[in-house]
């Protein structure tokens, strides 16, 4: 009797830690909070997933772009099969050489997760990139805030100070009014 007890114990601790290895995602920032470790999947024009969550290097260059590497190689989407030129159903996202890509911020998602917070990242016209990619933080990352700058600061490079104003921002396109 003691024996199967002691077997039904440790079933139930490698189940506890495989479960707990499944939900326990690498998350890591700098001290200076520009650069971060974190989950990301590419996603097609219209939001579908393509391929699985991977581990990224995500990174501040500019005030409105940041570099991601991708852990082992870069992110590539093949759109045909080898050699026929028949284009697949799902674009397959393929891990080829160690180079970086560069991506804009374009927001937060509005329903993330519980305890996470989802961005989406935009590609300046790269065709052998995804369309978008989503990178996944908790909720609590010294990582948002550079997140936010660098989103913030793409949103406002079209928007510059009133020259009555000083002090006050005002969109190009709209007239003062005093």
């Amino acid at each position: 009797m003691a024996s199967v007890l002691s077997f039904i114990a440790v079933v139930a601790v490698c189940a506890a830690l495989w479960w707990f290895a499944y939900k326990l995602e690498p998350h890591w920032v700098s001290r200076d909070g520009q650069r971060v470790v974190c989950y990301g999947q590419a996603l097609d024009k219209h939001g579908a997933p393509q391929g699985r969550w991977r581990e990224l290097r995500v990174s501040k260059v500019k005030s409105n772009t940041v570099e991601v590497r991708v852990r082992r190689g870069s992110l590539v989407v093949d759109r045909y099969a080898k050699g026929s030129g028949i284009s697949l159903a799902g674009d397959i996202v393929r891990r080829r050489g160690k180079r970086p890509s560069y991506w804009r911020v374009a927001g937060q998602t509005p329903d993330p997760p519980r305890k996470k917070v989802v961005y989406l990242l935009n590609t300046p016209n790269d065709q052998e990139l995804p369309e978008m990619l989503a990178i996944r933080l908790p909720a609590n990352s010294k990582a948002i805030p550079m997140l936010e700058s660098v989103s913030v600061n793409r949103v406002d490079d079209r928007v510059q100070p009133s020259p009555r104003n000083p002090g006050t921002l005002q969109s190009e396109g709209q007239p003062d009014r005093s």
